[in-house]
């Protein structure tokens, strides 16, 4: 750490700047030498200009500051870090095209912004990945203890193992139960109790603690994380970190009140006004497109079977309100003669083209109509039927472990009910979508437990919904189309 006017800066933070400096100049002299409409020698331009260059690359630090892309501790290899610093450098070039491309036309070409832009963003992007695949798993690696050594830590150790190179290291456990002390859990060490935090935190040099405990917190335990935190120390709770590690949020461990919190932190205004506008012109432009491949796909579904090119189904939106959606025909006619069934991956009631078109994601194209009526929305969970919504919410008994010696003998209480799967009624407090997180994640299910499992990455994207996740969905989306991943 640096002081500087009694401001503590990090050299990881300078790091960082001296590389989008260095980015910030290689993408001009690239515009320079690139741009045939120049009428001075690059060096002498630069020599120039050499203000108004210097001023439009504060311009482009300023949006990344702003943007929060300095934390040096993001992993910049995520889809949704690098949607972030994409969008960044779109905004920054905004910017510079308001403040100096109206102004001084003559001396910032279109030519020139062009290549200058798309240099910049492309080597930022690639400068950032570099950044944290060097130094997030070693130098910049967060020492971790958790707090609660029961099946929610243990979780994490779990979760940590799957992200080795995620740049946290977990140190082992605190644990309350004088039985689990000393010992080792999940390969790892509990060190002490919840009144030892603060010295073990310090002989450790912790810098991050993970509460991992679902039950209520005494206060004591509260005091104590209160004190470790003014002391530098970084506080998350597990289904925080575990929602980082596997971009999902885990049902078991949450309750209602903590995705409320949660949720709230992100503010959504302008995101949810600006959404519907995002979904129309995507529908358009996917329109526009993409008429060729529809009738390409109608006239091969006419060819290979008998039977209506569109498919129409009732399925429920926003709000549980009913509407038709529209795919092209993928399975063969009376399919669900049988009555309602999950698709699978190798589902004998599909056609050979049905299953080229699933491949490719080219069924869901007929949806862009949905869009455009307002229906659906470009990015969001999956439509789902009426008759599978009613039984993953059907209202089932909730249990808990016992507190006290008189509740229970078999050691679980029941605390009221909840539904089949927990939370699954707050997917419709959202638009379904085209595409979505859950669906890039993890395409198919054929079982209730498959649906827990796609929830928990439905929440994730209702929590954290944004442009920055919705452009990472759309990468992904793009490369399934493109590259024939996923199932």
């Amino acid at each position: 750490m640096f002081k500087l006017f009694s401001l503590q800066i990090s050299k990881w933070k300078l790091i960082l700047l001296a590389g989008d400096s260095v980015v910030y100049s290689i993408s001009v002299l690239l515009a320079l030498y690139g741009n045939p409409k120049l009428d001075l020698e690059p060096w002498k331009f630069a020599a120039t200009h050499s203000t108004s260059l210097l001023l439009v690359g504060l311009t482009y630090v300023l949006v990344l500051y702003i943007a929060d892309a300095y934390d040096y501790q993001q992993d910049y290899r995520r889809w949704s870090n690098i949607a972030q610093l994409i969008l960044s450098g779109l905004v920054g070039t905004l910017a510079v095209i308001v403040l100096f491309y109206f102004p001084l036309g003559a001396f910032v070409g279109r030519t020139l912004l062009i290549i200058q832009a798309a240099v910049f963003i492309g080597l930022l992007v690639l400068w950032r990945l570099t950044f944290s695949a060097l130094a997030l798993p070693q130098r910049l690696q967060r020492r971790v203890l958790i707090v609660g050594a029961g099946g929610c830590g243990q979780r994490i150790i779990e979760a940590l193992c799957r992200r080795p190179r995620s740049g946290l290291k977990a140190l082992g456990f605190i644990d309350d139960d004088p039985g689990k002390i000393g010992t080792e859990i999940a390969g790892l060490p509990v060190f002490g109790n919840s009144a030892q935090i603060h010295e073990i935190v310090h002989h450790h040099k912790a810098n991050l603690v993970v509460v991992a405990i679902t039950h209520q917190k005494s206060s004591s335990l509260i005091k104590a994380l209160t004190k470790i935190y003014w002391n530098g120390c970084q506080l998350m709770d597990m289904p925080s970190l575990y929602e980082f590690l596997s971009g999902k949020v885990p049902i078991e461990h949450i309750s209602d009140s903590w995705f409320y919190l949660n949720s709230i932190k992100n503010k959504k205004i302008y995101y949810q006004h600006l959404k519907r506008l995002f979904d129309l012109g995507l529908a358009f432009i996917g329109l526009a497109l993409g008429w060729p491949l529809f009738l390409l796909s109608a006239l091969a579904i006419k060819v290979d079977s008998p039977g209506p090119i569109f498919f129409q189904q009732e399925r429920l939106g926003k709000d549980s309100k009913p509407f038709k959606i529209l795919k092209f025909r993928t399975m063969f006619q009376d399919a669900e003669r049988l009555g309602p069934q999950w698709a699978s991956s190798k589902d004998p009631r599909i056609t050979r083209v049905g299953r080229v078109l699933r491949k490719l994601r080219l069924d869901e194209l007929p949806q862009l109509l949905n869009i455009l009526r307002g229906d659906m929305s470009f990015i969001g969970p999956r439509p789902e039927r009426k008759v599978f919504i009613e039984e993953f919410q059907k209202l089932v008994p909730d249990w808990r472990p016992k507190q006290s010696p008189g509740e229970s003998s078999n050691g679980m209480v029941q605390c009221g009910f909840k539904e089949k799967i927990p939370y699954y009624s707050y997917r419709l407090m959202v638009k379904p979508g085209l595409t979505g997180w859950a669906q890039v994640m993890y395409p198919y299910v054929s079982s209730l437990e498959q649906t827990r499992e796609k929830l928990q990455y439905d929440l994730y994207y209702i929590k954290n919904m944004g442009f920055f996740l919705d452009l990472a969905i759309i990468f992904k989306t793009v490369r399934i189309v493109f590259f024939g991943r996923g199932t």
